[in-house]
């Protein structure tokens, strides 16, 4: 953290200060403990959550010492910021937003509002969570699937459901699986932890076609598939071509709301 960073340096205090060792999990001090009384934590109470020795903290409060990654988020869940303070303190810091959550449990639950704005698109869409569970979806998105309904988790359909890759998803094997696999090793590195993304991580592994994707791709980095445009047969109005719209509810990181917007293949006239 740079010297001069005096914002950071005095969030950091205020979070501090603001904060008993009760509310922390750290024995209360004992009422006729002589000196000066101390308002909120002390700099060694903040050592002892984030598991620092030697005056670490009280260097990085200072901007003695850079802060780094992997201790701002250390830090910042010991000193319970918002998810918001977090993200600013990343920003002025690295220059960039974090690529893994203040929440551990991020991105798991999407606010409820969500499906009324789904239900008002006349295009298909649907919101899936940060392990690709699709959580709300609306009418449109659910007929372009054979059964009239979709799965539960569409990255797990979408690289090792047959029907995706023999039926729906129309040239798989280079207009779907190369872009959509990297994407979910994205989402792994993020939350190496999940159940959900290892259990597919470990399906992949035990299927042939998409093991070979997985081999194949080994190199490819794909975030999203923002404006993409793949070939698609919908149940439905059968072949075509559909564009992909992503978005984030900002109050779930890792979370995704999806509009695909389909345009059915031109049919040549008769000669």
């Amino acid at each position: 953290m740079p010297a001069a960073d005096l914002e950071v340096q005095q969030i950091l205090r205020a979070r501090r200060r603001a904060l008993s060792p009760e509310e922390v999990g750290l024995p209360a001090r004992p009422p006729g403990r002589r000196g000066p009384r101390v308002k909120g934590l002390t700099q060694d109470e903040v050592e002892t959550l984030t598991n620092r020795r030697g005056g670490y903290y009280s260097r990085v409060e200072s901007g003695r010492i850079p802060l780094t990654a992997e201790y701002l988020l250390t830090l910042s869940r010991a000193l319970r910021l918002r998810e918001s303070e977090y993200i600013y303190i990343h920003l002025r810091v690295f220059g960039t937003e974090p690529l893994v959550p203040l929440d551990p449990d991020a991105g798991r639950c999407v606010p409820p509002v969500w499906q009324r704005a789904v239900n008002a698109q006349r295009e298909m869409a649907y919101v899936n969570d940060r392990a690709f569970n699709i959580v709300m979806y609306n009418e449109a998105f659910a007929e372009m699937f054979p059964s009239g309904k979709p799965p539960k988790n569409a990255m797990e359909w979408m690289l090792l459901s047959d029907e995706a890759r023999d039926h729906t998803l129309v040239d798989w094997d280079t207009a779907w699986g190369p872009l959509v696999l990297p994407q979910f090793r994205a989402a792994l590195a993020a939350h190496p932890d999940d159940a959900d993304l290892l259990r597919i991580q470990e399906q992949i592994l035990a299927d042939d076609r998409a093991l070979r994707l997985h081999q194949r791709t080994a190199n490819s980095v794909e975030l999203h598939p923002d404006g993409d445009r793949r070939p698609l047969r919908h149940a439905v109005r059968g072949l075509g071509q559909v564009t992909m719209i992503a978005s984030q509810p900002l109050s779930a990181p890792g979370s995704r709301y999806m509009t695909i917007l389909f345009d059915p293949a031109e049919v040549p006239s008769a000669a």
